[in-house]
């Protein structure tokens, strides 16, 4: 099973696992049935094990059966094999009758790359100790012997270079999943900011078509009709009674329906045509009609004109009336064009044109995609393909280094007569290794990676030539075991068919020439046990080459299904959690206000309704034209202080440029934000009718300035806080400076100095 944290590392180790097995059962399948049909085991005991170490191996190739139990399973059929064998060496281990410790070298092989370091070094050293005992009758036999041994102590090297095969590659995949999961966690801390921002603008915007123009007409003394108020007030309320659609929202809407709903709320005589249902997303749907009611609302209260005209298709909608008109880029200087129509629209991949002169009307031509979202967005959580690039790397480097070292290891563990020459056999030693050093480098023609396998084969059957006949399948023959590693190095960036073609040709010349230098049953006995050893080890290898790249993007196909969920739960959550919160908490300060308006129990025209109505209105105007700047986090720290300060009445003004984000690696530390954000509270609390904070941010720091016309003792908090929060390095920098009845608080703090701690 895939673990949920890792899946690349998981799917990797499975498969690397369950292809390790393979190699170990059909290696001691092959081995035993060559063992059975040669004669050698005698009737009896070791007959028996030997059989049943094959039914089992058989048995253990059909299905996918993994886990501890199944392993352990496995050790003990092999240790009760080597329990009931016994084997006479005439001089070294496996000299003489060879399956047991070809055997043991598939189990070595086998766990050391399936199972984790401990369980695989337990193995190692119990199949070592039944070995020792399968070969105790050996005359001369000790524990010092038998660890000195050249053949044993290649199964060590053996399972050593299993075991840093399983770390390269297991460890890339680690890597490969932990940039995986922090550009993940990168891109969905993007997407909650962004539908934030998205849900939070909407909000902001829906104020201002609503509460916001009533709200001024009030505040400004223009409403004349107290009846009309009140209409336009219960209209506001019942449009933000109704709720924004919650990103992500897919229910369907007839556009048709919602613009006749809008359309009975203007004033001027209005016609509207479409051809019928126009079913859109509801997110959609919202956000047209919003930006339609706002333009009927200018319509209604700045164009004087006598009737306005709806034309809505699939796609697209016209809004034509025949005002006043005006003059200037549209848009320029009138923010309910520019956010509540143009940026709305944009928003959702659409767009809006508003074309106008004095004295000839105005047209708003709203547009917007036909063809739903979501081909565009599959691949946004696509894995880096660096990442699973390196993961292949990794592996080559690992096969490489098998290669090379078994080349010099098994050419200089040999205790055979110098034949060749030792400058010959060095000569071809040095050949096999930049062989296997050249599949190091990068972007190889294909035409070059075949001539290095010729050459490596040619390597290894140039040895077989030269060696004397009873030497070709002993330990001088160090190319049986070695150069196959360098063909698998070099065809790892080949195609499958095209690397276990050659592999499979080197064996098979091998093979010919040893039968031609060596025939007999002996030679075609060990044949069949280096077979199963030596081949079978690496044309799984070269399988499992193949299959990594796959493995690895089916493991990051089910990484990008987990994290769009849980990008969706995170949106879902901020949604639910602190949008709608914060959109109630808007909606608390005002509505009472707009309530009274609509009931009729407030009379517009008093003065004490008047300059409510302006409070309000200069708090949600600051909120729709200043969207950017408290879109900083130390401004988003600051909402409470700036929201409790204009409920007292002073007029707030924050500012802060469109880029203040602290760069990667520039993120204020939690006690200089505090201290930035604790300076300002101080600053906004204090302010007896005005206030302003400035966020500036740019690469050597972060500067936050508030001015306020603040009593005397501000001076005195602000230095307690300054003194309090004090450090050796200075992390803020506070310059208080008083002129009159203002205050002016300057505290800065330098990226440096927190780099330098």
């Amino acid at each position: 099973m895939l673990r949920e944290a890792d899946p690349t590392h998981a799917a990797v180790a499975q498969e690397a696992t369950w292809l390790a097995i393979r190699f170990w059962h059909a290696a001691c399948l092959l081995l035993t049935v060559v063992h059975l049909a040669s004669g050698a085991v005698e009737p009896g005991l070791g007959q028996a094990v030997t059989l049943g170490l094959a039914v089992w191996s058989a048995s253990r190739l059909w299905g996918r059966r993994l886990g501890p139990g199944w392993t352990a399973a496995d050790v003990a059929v092999v240790a009760i094999y080597l329990l009931g064998t016994t084997s006479v060496a005439a001089s070294g281990i496996g000299t003489g009758d060879l399956i047991d410790v070809k055997v043991v070298a598939a189990t070595v092989i086998s766990v050391g790359i399936a199972e984790r370091v401990r369980v695989s070094a337990a193995v190692t050293g119990l199949v070592l100790l039944l070995l020792y005992y399968a070969n105790r009758a050996t005359p001369g036999l000790t524990p010092w012997n038998f660890l000195s041994d050249l053949t044993v102590a290649y199964l060590l090297v053996e399972w050593l270079l299993a075991v840093g095969v399983r770390r390269v590659v297991l460890g890339a995949a680690t890597v490969h999943d932990q940039t995986v999961t922090a550009a993940a966690d990168a891109r969905i801390a993007s997407e909650v900011a962004a539908a934030r921002r998205r849900y939070e603008h909407e909000q902001w915007a829906v104020m201002h078509d609503t509460a916001a123009a009533t709200l001024l007409m009030v505040g400004q003394g223009a409403a004349g009709d107290r009846d009309r108020i009140a209409r336009q007030a219960a209209r506001d309320l019942a449009v933000l009674d109704s709720g924004i659609p919650l990103p992500g929202d897919d229910t369907r809407a007839d556009l048709s329906v919602l613009l006749r709903e809008v359309s009975n709320g203007c004033s001027t005589p209005l016609t509207l045509r479409t051809p019928g249902p126009l079913p859109v997303r509801g997110t959609l749907a919202w956000t047209v009609t919003a930006a339609v009611r706002e333009a009927l609302t200018n319509v209604d209260r700045h164009a004087r004109a006598s009737t306005v005209d709806i034309s809505a298709g699939p796609g697209a909608l016209v809004i034509t009336d025949d005002g006043a008109g005006f003059d200037g880029v549209p848009g320029e200087d009138r923010y309910g064009i520019r956010h509540s129509i143009v940026e709305r629209m944009r928003a959702v991949g659409g767009d809006a044109e508003v074309t106008s002169r004095p004295g000839h009307g105005t047209r708003v031509r709203l547009s917007w995609p036909t063809t739903e979202p979501g081909a565009a967005e599959e691949h946004s959580f696509d894995a880096p393909a660096a990442g699973i690039e390196r993961l292949g790397r990794s592996f080559g480097y690992g096969i490489v280094g098998v290669a090379v070292a078994d080349t010099l290891l098994q050419s200089a563990l040999t205790d055979a007569a110098a034949t060749p020459s030792a400058a010959v056999d060095a000569m071809l030693v040095a050949v096999n290794v930049g062989c296997a050093l050249a599949a190091l480098i990068p972007r190889r023609r294909e035409s070059v990676t075949l001539a290095l396998m010729a050459l490596a084969i040619a390597t290894s059957l140039t040895l077989i030539a030269l060696l004397p006949a009873d030497a070709v399948l002993a330990g001088a023959n160090w190319s049986i075991g070695a150069s196959g590693w360098a063909v698998v190095a070099l065809g790892f960036r080949l195609s499958p068919r095209l690397s276990l073609t050659a592999l499979t040709a080197w064996w098979v010349l091998v093979c010919a020439l040893v039968l031609v230098r060596a025939p007999g049953l002996d030679s075609l006995r060990v044949l069949g046990y280096h077979t199963a050893a030596i081949f079978f080890l690496q044309f799984f290898t070269a399988r499992f080459a193949a299959t990594l790249d796959r493995v690895a993007r089916d493991a990051a196909a089910l990484h990008r299904e987990r994290l769009r969920h849980r990008t969706a739960d995170a949106v879902g959550h901020m949604t639910e959690q602190e949008c709608l919160r914060r959109y109630r908490e808007l909606l608390s300060e005002f509505t009472p206000l707009l309530r009274g308006l609509a009931d009729g129990t407030l009379d517009p025209a008093e003065p004490a309704v008047q300059a409510a109505a302006r409070t309000e209105y200069a708090r949600l105007r600051r909120l729709f034209t200043q969207q950017d700047g408290l879109g900083h986090p130390l401004l988003a720290d600051l909402r409470g202080g700036i929201d409790a300060a204009e409920r007292r009445g002073v007029a707030v003004t924050v500012e802060a440029e469109a880029d203040a984000r602290p760069e990667a690696g520039r993120e204020l530390p939690d006690p200089v934000r505090g201290h930035l954000v604790a300076a300002a509270r101080i600053m906004l609390d204090a302010s007896r009718s005005r206030a302003r904070v400035v966020v500036t941010t740019d690469a050597t720091g972060c500067t936050v300035s508030a001015l306020g016309d603040c009593p005397a003792d501000t001076v005195d908090r602000l230095s307690a806080l300054s003194t309090a929060a004090a450090d050796p390095t200075g992390a803020v920098h506070t310059e208080v400076v008083t002129a009159g009845e203002l205050l002016w608080a300057r505290l800065h703090h330098r990226f440096e100095l927190e780099t330098a701690r």
